[in-house]
Parts: C-alpha cells; sequence; structure tokens
C-alpha cells in the first residue's frame, strides 16, 4: 500500500498564485528605484476623494491611485491572500477581495481590515504630482 496525500483544489491553487506573484511582492516596493515618471492620470480629472485605476509601468501590475485632501497616494491591487484582483468600493471606501472577502483601508496605510488576508498591509505604488498629472515616482 502507497501512503499518497491528496491535494485540494484551494491548496494547489494558494501554491500556484504564490509562485507566479513571489517575485513581484518585492519588487512592487522597489518602484522607486526605477522612477519612470509615466502619467498616470491628469489631476484636473481627479477630484479629492476619488480613486483611478491604472497597471504599473515597471512590472505590469495592477494597482489604484486615491486622491485626499492631503495629497495622492497609490496601492497594488492585489490581495495578499491568494493574489486575487481587488476592487474598490466607494459606499465603504475599502478595497475587497471577491475571493474570499479580505478588506484593505487604503486611507489608513493599507492596513488589513478583515481577514483571510495576511496582517500586512497593501504594498505602496510610489507615485508623486508632477505637472498637473499624477506620475509613478
Amino acid at each position: 500500500m502507497t501512503n499518497e496525500r491528496k491535494l485540494s483544489r484551494r491548496a494547489t491553487l494558494r501554491g500556484a498564485a504564490a509562485l507566479l506573484l513571489a517575485p513581484f511582492a518585492t519588487r512592487i516596493s522597489l518602484d522607486s528605484a526605477h522612477a519612470t515618471g509615466k502619467k498616470i492620470v491628469r489631476l484636473s480629472k481627479l477630484p479629492i476623494g476619488s480613486t483611478f485605476s491604472f497597471t504599473t509601468s515597471t512590472q505590469g501590475l495592477p494597482a489604484i491611485v486615491l486622491r485626499t485632501k492631503t495629497g495622492v497616494f497609490a496601492y497594488s491591487m492585489i490581495c495578499t491572500h491568494q493574489g486575487g484582483s481587488l476592487a474598490y468600493n466607494r459606499s465603504t471606501k475599502q478595497l475587497a477581495c471577491p475571493l474570499h472577502g479580505a478588506k484593505f483601508d487604503p486611507l489608513k496605510g493599507g492596513q488589513v481590515v478583515s481577514a483571510p488576508a495576511d496582517t500586512k498591509p497593501l504594498p505602496r505604488v510610489k507615485v508623486a504630482i508632477k505637472g498637473g498629472w499624477v506620475v509613478e515616482a
């Protein structure tokens, strides 16, 4: 007799997502080392309290830029739990993952609001305002 372990679909997907996204997790924080200055959106098209989804120029990853009274900031839109694509909910002002319901608060440094996401916040994407544009920094 053999002692075989069956892998669940969840375990297989979790492992595949981890393998595929691992190289990008550290690279997102390195965006500042590869400053592109790529224009994301005109500041005039991004009123206070609004958001704009974009793809980072260096890694091609989904991200979201938010504008508040204090400025603009951006985060990765990849869930830290299993790599699902996050969606911004305007009514709760949170980023939510449709896979397992993890939620993040972009107004509080991308902190995890509800599990099953890891306890570390979403990676920031460096942005700046230059010449009336929000740009990758």
